[in-house]
C-alpha cells in the first residue's frame, strides 16, 4: 500500500514539474473541442462529433491524474547525460509531447469539411482557433461548425443497357443497401458497390470489381435537398469483366511437390475431376466428397472458400492451394472458362514424439516419467489419422510415515484414436449435405494400469466411438453413442482394507465399475476471434 501512495505521489509531481521542460515559445497540445451548431433537428449529432474528432491529428496530450508521467519520462531521457534509469522509463512509457504549432488548423477544417459531405452535409462552414493558457503553458484547439441539411436520396435506380450484366445487377437490387430517405452516405456507396461485386463474382463474373461501377447524382428535380442516384458501369470496361465465367477443367494434385514435374504424373478421371499423382497417395473416391466445384459449375468464390476449408480440414495436408488459370481462346463474348488447379502439400506421414519428464508430488512420490506418441496421417489413403500413445511413470515416496517409506508406484497406459474424416454411417449421406464440414468419426481405445505396492492394483479400460463436426466457425458438437468405461480393482493389502473399512466414501470410489451410454458436447469458441479484446468459451 505504501509503495501504491508513492508511486502516486511522483506522478502528481511530474504533472507540476513538466512546465518547466516546455520551450519558452510553446503551449502544451493537450485539449481539442468540436462544437456543432446545426440548421435542422439532427438525431445523432454525437455520433457525428465523435467520427469528426477521430479525424482530427495530432492527438492531444492526455493527462494521468492531473499529470503527465509519459511526457516527464521523454524530457528526462533527452537529457546530455539521462542515466539508465530515465532511459528505461523513457523507453517503456515515454511519449513525444505534442505542441500547438503542430496543428495545421487549415487542414484539418478542410477534412472536417470532407468527413461531412462524405456524410451528405454539403455547404457546412467550418472555423477553428488556438487558445493559449499562459499559466500552464497548454493549449486547446476549438473547432466550431455550422452544419448545413444534409441531402436526402429520393430516388435509386439502375441505367438501362443491354449488357447481360445489367440484368443480373437489376436482380441483386432487391438487397440493395441505398433506401429512399438516408442521407448521402459515401461509405453506404462503397459498400454497395462492394455488396453487388460479391453478387456477381457468385453469378460466375470472375474478371469483375467493384471499381467498374460508378454513381452519378441528380439535384436538379428538387429544390428541398433531395437527389436522385443512377448506377452505370464505367466506360471502357473490359469485354472479359462482363461475361460469367464457368469451370471446363478440376484438376486436383492430392500429393503436391515442388520438385516434380506435373506432366509426368498419372492422371485418373473420376466424378468428373481429374486426380493428378504419381501414385495413389490418396484416394479419389475419399477425396472427391471435399471438393465441391463441378465441372460446367459457374465460378463461384463461396464455393471455392468452402472447399479449401474442407480439404484443410481433413488433417493430411500442411497447404491447400486453388488456382483458376483462363483458358485463351475459348471464351465467347457471353461466356468464359476457366481451369481449376487444386495442389495439395501434405504433411509428413509419419512422426514420432517423445517426452521425457520428472515429477514431484506433496505426498512425497517422486520419479521419471515416459511418453512416445505416433502418428500416421492419411493411414488408408483416404485422410485417416492413427494416434498412439504410450506413457509410463515410476515413482518412489521418500518421505512421509516410515510404514510407507519405500513404497512404489508404477502408471502404465496405452491407448489409440483412429479418426476417419468422413462420416461412417450406414446410410450414405450427401456431401452438401454439411454446408460448413463434413464430420469426423472418432474410434478411441485406451487401457490403463496402476500398481501401488503395499496397497492395490487398478486396471481400467475406456472406449468411445462417435462423430465430431464443425456446424460453423464457431460452434462444434461431439456426440459419441457409444461410450465404455470399465475400473477394476485388484491385489488389495490389508493395510488398504483396513482404510476403505474406515471410509466407506473411499471404498465406493474403488468399487469395480462398468459403465456405458451416450456422451453429448457442445463447444463454443469465440476465440478463434484474435482481434477481439473479449473473447467467449463455451464447453458443456
Amino acid at each position: 500500500m505504501r509503495s501504491l501512495v508513492a508511486v502516486l505521489s511522483v506522478v502528481v509531481l511530474f504533472g507540476c514539474s513538466v512546465e518547466r521542460f516546455i520551450p519558452e515559445d510553446e503551449y502544451l497540445y493537450t485539449k481539442e473541442t468540436v462544437n456543432i451548431t446545426p440548421d435542422t433537428v439532427v438525431e445523432n449529432l454525437e455520433a457525428i462529433r465523435t467520427d469528426l474528432k477521430a479525424a482530427l491529428r495530432p492527438e492531444p496530450i492526455n493527462s494521468f491524474l492531473g499529470g503527465y508521467p509519459g511526457l516527464y519520462y521523454h524530457y528526462k531521457a533527452q537529457r546530455e547525460k539521462p542515466g539508465f534509469i530515465n532511459k528505461f522509463l523513457n523507453k517503456k512509457f515515454g511519449k513525444e509531447p505534442v505542441y500547438a504549432s503542430d496543428i495545421e488548423t487549415y487542414e484539418m477544417e478542410q477534412i472536417l469539411l470532407n468527413r461531412l459531405e462524405n456524410k451528405g452535409y454539403f455547404y457546412s462552414i467550418v472555423s477553428s482557433e488556438i487558445v493559449r493558457d499562459t499559466s500552464d503553458k497548454t493549449a486547446e484547439a476549438i473547432y466550431s461548425l455550422r452544419l448545413a441539411k444534409p441531402y436526402r436520396l429520393q430516388t435509386y435506380q439502375l441505367d438501362t443497357d443491354t449488357l447481360p450484366v445489367y440484368s443480373k445487377i437489376k436482380t441483386s437490387m432487391n438487397e440493395t443497401l441505398l433506401k429512399s430517405g438516408m442521407n448521402f452516405d459515401l461509405s453506404a456507396m462503397k459498400s454497395e458497390r462492394n455488396r453487388i461485386d460479391s453478387y456477381l463474382k457468385e453469378e460466375g463474373y470472375y474478371n469483375f470489381n467493384s471499381g467498374f461501377l460508378i454513381f452519378e447524382t441528380d439535384t436538379n428535380q428538387y429544390r428541398n435537398k433531395r437527389f436522385d442516384l443512377y448506377l452505370r458501369l464505367k466506360k471502357d470496361v473490359p469485354q472479359k469483366a462482363v461475361v460469367p465465367y464457368k469451370l471446363s477443367k478440376i484438376n486436383i494434385y492430392p500429393n503436391n511437390r515442388v520438385d516434380v514435374d506435373s506432366a509426368a504424373l498419372d492422371t485418373t478421371r473420376y466424378a468428373e475431376k481429374n486426380f493428378i499423382q504419381d501414385e495413389e497417395y490418396f484416394k479419389p473416391k475419399r477425396l472427391d466428397p471435399y471438393v465441391l466445384l463441378e465441372e460446367g459449375d459457374l465460378y463461384s468464390p463461396a464455393k471455392s472458400k468452402a472447399t479449401g476449408r474442407r480439404l484443410g480440414n481433413i488433417g493430411a495436408y500442411k497447404f491447400v492451394n486453388i488456382r483458376y488459370d483462363e483458358i485463351k481462346g475459348s471464351s465467347e463474348d457471353s461466356l468464359g472458362l476457366l481451369e481449376a488447379n487444386i495442389y495439395l502439400s501434405p504433411l509428413k506421414k509419419r512422426a514420432i514424439r517423445a517426452e521425457v519428464k520428472g515429477v514431484t508430488k506433496s505426498n512425497g512420490f517422486s520419479g521419471p516419467g515416459l511418453g512416445l506418441t505416433f502418428v500416421n496421417r492419411n493411414l488408408f489413403h483416404g485422410g485417416e489419422t492413427l494416434n498412439i500413445s504410450l506413457d509410463g511413470a515410476y515413482e518412489v515416496q521418500a518421505g512421509g510415515s516410515d510404514s510407507n517409506s519405500g513404497s512404489t508406484s508404477l502408471q502404465l497406459g496405452l491407448s489409440g484414436k483412429l479418426i476417419f474424416p468422413r462420416m461412417l454411417f450406414p446410410v450414405e449421406i450427401s456431401k452438401n449435405y454439411f454446408k460448413y464440414d463434413i464430420p469426423k468419426t472418432k474410434i478411441e481405445l485406451g487401457i490403463a494400469y496402476l500398481n501401488r505396492t503395499q496397497l492395490f492394483t487398478l486396471g481400467s479400460v475406456e472406449s468411445k466411438f462417435g462423430y465430431i463436426w464443425q456446424a460453423n466457425k464457431y460452434v462444434t458438437h461431439e456426440i459419441n453413442p457409444v461410450s465404455i468405461n470399465y475400473v477394476s480393482l485388484a491385489n488389495t493389502t490389508e493395510e488398504f482394507e483396513t482404510i476403505l473399512d474406515e471410509n466407506p466414501f473411499l471404498r465406493s470410489s474403488f468399487d469395480q465399475q462398468f459403465i456405458s451410454g451416450l456422451t453429448y458436447s457442445f463447444i463454443y469458441n469465440g476465440m478463434v476471434d484474435t482481434g477481439k479484446t473479449h473473447q467467449f468459451y463455451l464447453n458443456t
